[in-house]
């Protein structure tokens, strides 16, 4: 009756308890009523679904499939694929990159009241080891936001939509490279406050090594460092991989 939508049968007879009819009078439950929950919320509650709602864990997998592609169009190229099957994984590994962006849209702003948030709550000093670790974090989040102006324009640039009169892709690269960096150390230095073996000494040390990888990739772009897209479409694979596993562990 459920699935079909019709109307239950109507009958003024009452009918007696489940637990006073005999056994072979019992008519037997369709298996989905025997369920502790619905199918779909079943579905619905598994931690992958719950993940993908969230539209920072979709720019991770869509980082993932960006770094993936790269990695497998750089070895199609050396084992000699045809050039229409590299275009075509070339293809999926750009408009992922501009899919990103599109994605991260305004997200200066976040950042930018976090980096006010954080402002108002910790002094700016270094008289001890954890204010420094504290300077360190406003200086990663205005990193931060000055990447995602950039990177903000720069989608304006790939969209086609406007051309600006200057090296925005330069800019956003060596913003990339500033906050990777900054994050890289105040994440080590937050190992020295950290007890070891503990869950928040291996999320920093996770953190630490993740920034430390993708801290390579900008630095290709500004050619301080001779790595070929295999190795960074594997390296971004890797901090991919890192970045969904510590959401998956929270």
């Amino acid at each position: 009756y459920i699935l079909s939508l019709r109307p239950l049968p109507h009958n003024d007879t009452p009918r007696p308890h489940l637990a006073t009819q005999p056994t072979s009078a019992r008519r037997p439950l369709p298996y989905i009523c025997t369920m502790s929950m619905p199918a779909w919320e079943i579905a619905l509650n598994t931690y992958w679904v719950k993940y993908a709602s969230k539209i920072s864990a979709r720019d991770k997998m869509y980082r993932f499939a960006q770094y993936f592609s790269r990695m497998v169009y750089f070895q199609m190229e050396q084992s000699g694929a045809p050039k229409e099957s590299v275009a075509w994984v070339k293809h999926i590994s750009k408009t992922a990159s501009t899919g990103r962006k599109f994605i991260r849209l305004g997200k200066f702003i976040d950042i930018w009241y976090k980096a006010y948030k954080h402002l108002a709550k910790h002094s700016v000093s270094l008289t001890s080891e954890k204010d420094l670790i504290n300077c360190l974090g406003i200086m990663a989040l205005i990193a931060d936001m000055i990447f995602y102006v950039w990177d903000f324009l720069r989608w304006f640039e790939e969209a086609k939509i406007f051309q600006f009169n200057m090296n925005v892709k330069y800019k956003r690269t060596l913003w990339n490279a500033i906050r990777y960096g900054i994050k890289a150390v105040r994440y080590t230095l937050m190992l020295r406050t950290e007890k070891k073996d503990s869950k928040a000494f291996f999320s920093h040390r996770r953190l630490a090594i993740k920034s430390a990888i993708d801290f390579m990739n900008p630095m290709k772009g500004l050619k301080y460092n001779s790595l070929n897209d295999g190795q960074i479409g594997l390296l971004g694979v890797v901090t991919s991989c890192i970045s969904m596993y510590d959401d998956f562990a929270k």
